[in-house]
This record gives C-alpha cells, sequence and structure tokens, in this order.
C-alpha cells in the first residue's frame, strides 16, 4: 500500500525531490533534449577570470561541452587538458568548453576552492580556458548535479543537452577520463581528434 501511495503521490508531482537510481548509471544535471539553464558561477582563469560570468546565456549553435567536478584530481586534470587542446584545436568551428567545481555553500570552503583551483587550473596548462567555482555541491540551481556524481559532463548544442555522461567516485579514472574526448568527437561528429 505504501509502494502505491508513493507512485500515485510521485506521478502526482506532490513529491519533488531527486530521486537517483542507487545501482546502474548515475542521474546527474541536465538530461538529454533539456535545455541548461543559465547560471553565472567565479571564474578563476579565462578571459572572464575575477568576475561572476554567465557563458549558458552566451551559447548559440556553437558545440560545447560543460564539466562539473567535484575533486582536483589525475583524471579530471586529464579532461583539464584534453578539453584546453580541443578548444584549441577547434577554434574554426567555435568550439567552447569550461569547467565548474563544486564546492560547500559557506564562503570560506569556497574562498579556499577557489584558490585550489586555480593552482590546478594552471599546473594543467588550461589558465585560458574558462574554470570556476560555485557554492553549490548540487550545482546551480535547476541542474541538480547528483550528490553521487564525481564528474558530470554535459554535451550542448543549440541550447540543448546533447549527451550526458555522470562517473561515480568508483568510476571516475583514467579510463574514464579518456573516453570524455572520444564522446565529444562521436556527439559532435568531429574527425578524429587524438
Amino acid at each position: 500500500m505504501k509502494r502505491i501511495a508513493l507512485i500515485v503521490l510521485a506521478t502526482c508531482g506532490v513529491l519533488s525531490l531527486p530521486v537517483y537510481a542507487q545501482s546502474g548509471a548515475v542521474k546527474s544535471g541536465p538530461q538529454v533534449g533539456q535545455r541548461p539553464l543559465p547560471f553565472t558561477s567565479n571564474l578563476v582563469t579565462g578571459p572572464n577570470r575575477g568576475k561572476q560570468h554567465c557563458y549558458i546565456c552566451e551559447l548559440t549553435d556553437e558545440p560545447a561541452v560543460l564539466v562539473f567536478a567535484r575533486k582536483l584530481d589525475a583524471p579530471t586534470g586529464r579532461v583539464m587538458r584534453d578539453l584546453r587542446d580541443l578548444v584549441q584545436a577547434r577554434r574554426k568551428d567555435k568550439f567552447f568548453g569550461w569547467f565548474v567545481f563544486l564546492s560547500d555553500h559557506n564562503t570560506s570552503a569556497q574562498t579556499e576552492t577557489e584558490a585550489k583551483v586555480e593552482t590546478f587550473a594552471r599546473e594543467n596548462g588550461a589558465s585560458n580556458l574558462p574554470v570556476s567555482v560555485l557554492g553549490d555541491p548540487l550545482g546551480p540551481p535547476g541542474y541538480v548535479i547528483s550528490p553521487d556524481a564525481e564528474v558530470t559532463v554535459l554535451f550542448i548544442r543549440s541550447r540543448k543537452t546533447l549527451a550526458n555522461r555522470a562517473f561515480r567516485a568508483g568510476e571516475w579514472n583514467e579510463s574514464a577520463a579518456s573516453r570524455v574526448l572520444k564522446d565529444a568527437s562521436a556527439v559532435f561528429g568531429l574527425q578524429s581528434l587524438k
């Protein structure tokens, strides 16, 4: 009886909390076909360094990759370098990419994360790539980045999510990181990139 009541409540929209699958793929961020909502975050690198900026607001039909990450680790550094290289190689296509590192709500945690992220970006040769910090562990309003997702990658074009890849902590490794560039190539129909 309780199960039927929950199904009815969820169907009627009474339960509006996000539900995450315990097994299988983790659902995180805007799904395929959904429009990513505008948001700002504190940029620590790139042309708008030191400001809050809305890159989603500027996107039209150019291909873009948006990466939400929680940790500064080797696989994340690899994706950062790969995305930097992809943006440079596909400048004529107006290819765009950026990172948003998620931190806690409190100001001191966000300030500390900003300093660490700026150093991490510089160490990975990505000072020209837009990299920012957002003081919300669930991401921007309306994005619902799963707490189970170590990294969420959105592939966006024409203001729509074309593909979404989310990785749990145990799934996020060098092999997963190497697939991100391959996924970008497949999603956007690009020639082999590496």
